[in-house]
């Protein structure tokens, strides 16, 4: 017993060192000194978490975000993670302090969860350190701290792992691997989760370990359900990514050199940093000599084909499989796949450096672990530190100029966020990644100005409505007038461009003091609701926005295009009618119209499935207007309008949810409800298949 309690001790001594590491590690993110603005953080990651904050706070279901494009699902996208329990490190305020707290978590935790992984695997402490701080401060794990939904979503892969791997009964082994992986899954990155689920496959021996692929998913169905529903909404789910965008970031061969050899940062790169350290490979290769041989083809294999798939374009076979394999293109960015072969090297530098301590007396292994342990912190440290640009918060979350700008000359309104257009049109080419955040913030690129309470009609997404796609390509093919005027119609009241636009009517430039891009504001935008003036008919949603866009533009902001038969419908627009909009949540609108004759109301909000109108209290037919806007026929006199957003297939998934849930209870503890605990033998927990036996 005393022999027990001195390992317990010291494991958690050497757990409570990791941590240590770790934390000085991410120490200006843990202080809330900086934040990460690298690449997608600052115009997606940082305005969809602060939005998620923002509604945590307040207490509402965020199933709707108002802000990007004219508005799209948010729980339905999953990678925010509506369900993903640690999001509730945002509730800490200031909203910086909570991302980093949430930022810097994922690092610390997965470094524990790896070092207990290594100890049930029969590793000995020192080397578990090693492994834990190889997996926690390696190149791939640490540049994907630029994908949150990422970062958060692998980094659940050693406590899936230790789930399986610990001694214990099947039952319990099946009940924690499941809940772990299920919360990976809530996390939102669904190539991190078919990464873990290929590492678990590959650990698990006993056939009742199956049963962890289809319950992991159930438990997570309520994310799950109506994520998969949405996908057929968007053009990633309706035509699958490109392969030439989707292949984009895959890893060159030349860059695999730097898994041992230390570079500068990738300023264009989705992992700007891979470095691991000649140490750990090199220990990684004497593991590789003292596992056993199936272990050693498994991992192999393994390590081949996540490399052939980090690859991408650089080979024939990725390519390939994007053209002929079924659901295949709906993946993008296979560079991120390295994050797998670090997981594997840290696994076998572990093994390898606990087989070269036990060929050693205890002192001298003491020694020689803790010279390489330090080593290896110090390398890792002086490289891989600091790679992720970042800035103090104050810099990235104080409006810019051009922000301010807007934010002054915009009326109070409680009808939407003030709207604008960006156009990244002949932007200069930044040389480094400060100087291409620089332009993003003067730009208010994709989603960024949604940290300053402004909405971006163009933000760009993976996720983004088929409509939301086709009104980019149209805009960029029509005419600078059309395309002005289409935009004015929508509710767009500013344009941020580094093109100097031609001088019209219903433009104006707007000095702004500083900030290279420019800024023009629309006088004639129409308001978020209105009153159609003309009405025209098409026969689909693609067909309606092209008549939309070939109307008149003097006549665009007045006429509606509905989806139905003929060319046009017999329409005389009312002659009196007035609009009061009344405070509302993000999930819903409500509105009164009074009018003296019956007419179509349009609200320049995104149509989707799952919304729901009552006028009157009554159910109420809502129509696509323009191919991709909201609209309602109203009889003459006075409403009350109300339109309500609930994501298909929620109800469903919550029911999923709690039905595998009672499953996994029940399978934790069957003898307390289903048969008599004295009756039924006891069954011999399974042991975990270490990498080589515990006496070499």
């Amino acid at each position: 017993m005393l022999s027990a309690k001195l390992e317990h001790s010291g494991d958690f001594a050497a757990a409570l060192v990791v941590i240590g590491v770790v934390a000085w590690f991410q120490a200006p993110f843990l202080l809330d000194q900086q934040v990460v603005v690298e690449r997608d953080a600052l115009s997606s990651l940082l305005p969809t978490y602060s939005f998620l904050a923002r509604a945590l706070e307040s207490m509402s279901w965020p199933l709707w975000n108002p802000f990007p494009v004219l508005g799209k699902p948010f729980l339905s996208e999953g990678h925010a993670g509506l369900f993903y329990p640690p999001n509730l490190w945002l509730l800490l305020e200031p909203f910086s302090r909570g991302f980093n707290a949430l930022f810097v978590f994922h690092y610390l935790w997965t470094a524990l969860g790896a070092f207990l992984l290594f100890r049930a695997l029969g590793a000995v402490r020192l080397a578990a350190m090693v492994g834990a701080l190889v997996w926690a401060l390696g190149g791939p794990l640490i540049s994907l701290g630029h994908q949150l939904n990422q970062l958060m979503a692998v980094s659940w892969l050693p406590w899936v792992l230790w789930g399986w791997a610990r001694s214990d009964r099947v039952r319990s082994q099946v009940v924690l691997a499941t809940l772990f992986l299920a919360t990976s899954m809530l996390a939102g990155s669904l190539v991190m989760t078919l990464v873990i689920a290929a590492f678990l496959m590959i650990l698990c021996r006993d056939i009742r370990g199956l049963a962890i692929l289809p319950l992991a998913p159930l438990v997570a169905a309520a994310q799950l359900v109506p994520a998969w529903l949405h996908l057929d909404q968007t053009t990633s789910g309706a035509s699958g990514f490109g392969a030439e965008a989707a292949l984009r970031f895959s890893i060159t061969p030349q860059r695999l050199v730097e898994l041992f050899y230390p570079a500068a940062p990738a300023i264009d790169d989705f992992l700007p940093t891979v470095y691991l350290g000649a140490i750990p490979i090199a220990l990684g290769l004497v593991g590789l000599f003292f596992c056993s041989p199936r272990s050693r083809r498994l991992g192999v294999l393994l390590a081949l084909t996540l490399l052939l798939l980090a690859l991408g374009s650089n080979t024939f076979v990725v390519p390939f499989l994007y053209e002929w394999l079924p659901g295949f293109d709906r993946l993008r960015d296979p560079g991120g796949l390295l994050v797998g072969v670090q997981a594997l090297i840290a696994l076998a530098a572990t093994f390898g450096l606990t087989a070269l301590l036990r060929q050693l007396p205890t002192r001298t292994a003491s020694v020689a672990g803790g010279v390489i342990l330090a080593c290896i912190v110090a390398d890792l440290g002086n490289n891989n530190r600091g790679t992720l640009l970042s800035m103090p918060p104050a810099e990235v979350f104080s409006p810019p100029e051009i922000a301010r700008v807007m934010l002054e000359q915009s009326r109070a309104s409680s009808e939407n966020p003030s709207r604008y257009y960006a156009s990244a049109t002949d932007a200069p080419t930044p040389s480094t990644m400060r100087e291409a955040v620089r332009l993003d913030q003067s730009l208010l690129y994709g989603q960024t100005g949604e940290l300053y309470g402004l909405s971006n009609v163009n933000s760009p997404g993976s996720l983004n409505l088929v409509e939301h796609d086709r009104l980019q390509r149209s805009l960029e093919k029509v005419s600078q007038s059309d395309a002005l005027a289409t935009l004015a119609t929508l509710g767009t009241k500013w344009i941020t461009t580094f093109v100097p636009l031609a001088n019209r009517p219903e433009i104006r430039n707007v000095r702004v003091p500083s900030g290279r891009a420019k800024l023009y504001r629309l006088d004639s935008s129409a308001p978020r609701a209105f009153i159609a003036k003309t009405v025209l008919s098409a026969p689909d949603a693609r067909a309606a926005l092209a008549s939309f866009l070939d109307s008149a533009p003097e006549l665009r902001s007045a006429t509606a295009v509905v989806e139905g038969r003929g060319n046009s419908i017999p329409y005389e627009a009312p002659t009196e009618a007035t609009i009061v909009w009344h405070p509302s949540g993000n999930n819903s609108l409500r509105l009164d119209v009074s009018m003296n004759a019956p007419a179509l109301l349009v609200i320049n909000d995104s149509f989707s499935i799952g919304w729901q109108a009552r006028v009157d209290g009554a159910p109420t037919r809502i129509e696509r207007v323009n191919g991709l806007v909201r609209g309602m026929w109203l009889t003459a006199g006075n409403h009350r309008v109300e339109m309500h957003y609930l994501p298909p297939g929620l109800p469903l998934g919550m029911a999923l949810s709690l039905m595998a849930l009672t499953i996994l209870w029940l399978i934790w503890s069957p003898r307390r409800y289903l048969v008599d605990r004295e009756a039924e033998p006891q069954p011999e927990p399974v042991q975990p298949r270490l990498m080589f036996p515990r006496g070499s």
